[in-house]
């Protein structure tokens, strides 16, 4: 087991490491607000080090500095993820109605879903009853409201309670007919970015949303996302990935792969937001590095190099 280390072990075992640490009292404050465990082994090893020995004068307050830098991008991000979230769960069910509103509770029926993905279809289904079950006994809530006055629930009432992962899935196991018409919507979103006559292919639509469901659990789940990856690589569609020079053989599953993505889910508005802020934490963190480079942390999220210099600031009215 590791042995339990008090705050004042720990700033020794810091310095002894050749850890820079220019406030201690700063330094104790924050380790034991924030969990050493979270700054240090979570942060510290993007520094210059010769096995446990910090080098090239790494300092706490850089760590420290890298930390806050992820925090804020990870919030942006689920920021952004929540408001596509709302716009997929707004085309998904209002279609959704539209192409079955003859069906009560069609979003049960396994013959409102794509008959080449049965089996995947049946989890669905088993999920959003688990949904409504869990609801409908509870008072208070629009799900109970609808069972007791209509003995129905529409689905634009139930897509509030399911979460992105069971949107995800209801997605994928639609008919090819609904995603069409769904990824065909998401052209409002589209044209507000890139100009484009090409479809938006429902794969294409769906591989963007697979990958944004992996980021937005790191950051909902405040785990690490310097270094991480999708579990897949997301469709290549030129008419947005040429705009940011990203070539079909090049890999698409990092952090600034899903935001490039999130063109096609997020209005202009919203999109600046999500850019303008993270652009703003990556020129901050430089100012504060001085034993690294900001290139060596942008290349952990999967951004250009000096990606915010060159990019510039969206401006919105």
């Amino acid at each position: 087991m590791k042995p339990f280390l008090s705050i004042d072990q720990q700033i020794k075992l810091l310095k002894d490491r050749g850890l820079l640490i220019k406030d201690i009292e700063h330094a104790k404050k924050y380790l034991l607000t924030q969990n050493y465990y979270n700054i240090i082994n979570g942060h510290g090893k993007f520094f210059p080090r010769n096995k446990e020995q910090y080098t090239n004068g790494s300092t706490f307050d850089e760590i420290t500095h890298l930390f806050v830098f992820e925090r804020e991008i990870k919030h942006a991000f689920f920021e952004a993820i929540i408001a596509m979230e709302t716009h997929l769960k707004a085309i998904l069910s209002h279609r959704f109605s539209q192409l079955y509103s003859t069906i009560p509770y069609a979003y049960l029926d396994i013959n409102c879903y794509d008959k080449t993905r049965s089996l995947e279809s049946i989890k669905s289904i088993s999920r959003i009853s688990h949904v409504i079950s869990k609801y409908k006994t509870k008072p208070n809530n629009s799900i109970a409201h609808y069972i007791n006055t209509y003995n129905d629930v529409p689905i634009w009432v139930l897509i509030n309670f399911l979460d992105f992962g069971c949107l995800k899935h209801i997605l994928i196991n639609s008919t090819k007919k609904l995603q069409n018409i769904i990824s065909k919507d998401l052209f409002t979103f589209i044209e507000e970015h890139i100009s484009t006559t090409a479809p938006f292919p429902p794969e294409v639509m769906i591989s963007f949303v697979e990958n944004i469901n992996d980021i937005r659990n790191i950051c909902a789940h405040t785990n690490r996302l310097l270094d991480s990856k999708c579990k897949r690589d997301s469709k290549y569609w030129a008419p947005l990935h040429k705009t940011f020079n990203i070539k079909h053989n090049q890999l698409r599953n990092s952090p600034y792969s899903v935001m490039i993505s999130l063109h096609c889910f997020l209005s202009h508005h919203e999109y600046a937001t999500l850019q303008n802020t993270i652009r703003k934490q990556f020129n901050i963190l430089e100012k504060r590095l001085t034993s690294i480079s900001i290139n060596d942390i942008s290349k952990r999220l999967g951004f250009p190099n000096d990606w915010h210099h060159n990019t510039p600031k969206i401006t919105t009215k």
